[in-house]
């Protein structure tokens, strides 16, 4: 029986430095195709849906130097028009750490109070229907919101929480979150009227509330329209719930970790393969 031993193939420097060139050149090639694959990764991880949450809301304050009133079938309510800014614990109870958020109410069909709350909120729906649910039974005569309602409420939200953290203190300010405040209102209840006695807070209103509100969400960049819809826990529909909010959603620590180390590692291949190139130039002279 014979036997054969295998060598392996003679080569050169240049061929061996080639064929070096030539794999870290299709990986690289590779890796350029699968990012938009990694990008739709990361977006279908960021919009996963989540384990239902709990969340304690101790108190509440709010700037209440703006109101409004809300006229339309069955109501006609003067209002505080402003978000409002919660302490709040994860859980059922004041355990462990207290965080904060701002809060865009997007209910105006039931009220909350400020100062001490103690209210049980999860956020186990969905901002899918406008205001208009207002007997024990949940959503009955509720009309179900559309695509561009929803993302006008998101990004409203989302603008709304960048100028309450960023925007230095002034009548601005103030006058800017409670138009945003009145255009959510109007955005999730088009048959319904919200009218400020302050003539610059209607204009702005009317702006964000507009077909083109994107228009005036200047000032800080690209603004998400992703959000976290909060409602008391049990209540959500009922004529005796509290309101219900919607807050800016952020992806979470694992999502921010398989971005960053995902678009890490595609940088780090394609700037090896660059580095790869001046040698091959030498090694083809």
């Amino acid at each position: 029986m014979a036997c054969f031993l295998l060598l392996p193939a003679k080569t050169d420097g240049r061929s061996s430095e080639v064929s070096r060139f030539n794999a870290i050149q299709s990986a690289s090639l590779a890796l350029k195709g699968a990012l938009p694959a990694l990008a739709f990764a990361c977006t279908m991880a960021m919009s996963a849906p989540a384990q239902s949450a709990e969340y304690f809301l101790q108190s509440a304050t709010m700037d209440k130097s703006r109101t409004a009133t809300i006229s339309g079938p069955g109501l006609n309510q003067a209002v505080y028009m402003a978000p409002l800014y919660f302490t709040a614990y994860e859980g059922t109870a004041a355990v462990g750490d207290s965080f904060n958020f701002v809060g865009f109410c997007v209910d105006i069909f039931h009220s909350i109070s400020t100062g001490v709350l103690n209210l049980k909120y999860d956020d186990e729906n969905a901002l899918e229907t406008d205001s208009k649910y207002l007997t024990s039974t949940p959503f009955v005569g509720a009309a179900p919101l559309s695509d561009q309602q929803v993302l006008q409420v998101g990004r409203l939200v989302n603008y709304g929480t960048l100028v309450y953290d960023q925007a230095p203190s002034s009548t601005s300010k103030i006058d800017t979150l409670a138009a945003l405040q009145g255009a959510i209102w109007r955005v999730i209840n088009p048959g319904y009227t919200v009218t400020s006695g302050n003539g610059a807070v209607n204009g702005l209103m009317g702006n964000f509330a507009s077909a083109n509100y994107m228009d005036y969400l200047t000032g800080y960049g690209h603004v998400n329209s992703g959000i976290t819809f909060i409602s008391e826990t049990g209540k959500y529909g009922t004529k005796s719930a509290h309101q219900s909010f919607a807050i800016a959603a952020v992806p979470e620590p694992g999502t921010w970790a398989l971005m960053i180390g995902g678009f890490g590692l595609a940088g780090a291949m394609l700037r090896r393969a660059r580095r790869m190139q001046p040698a091959l130039a030498l090694v083809r002279a």
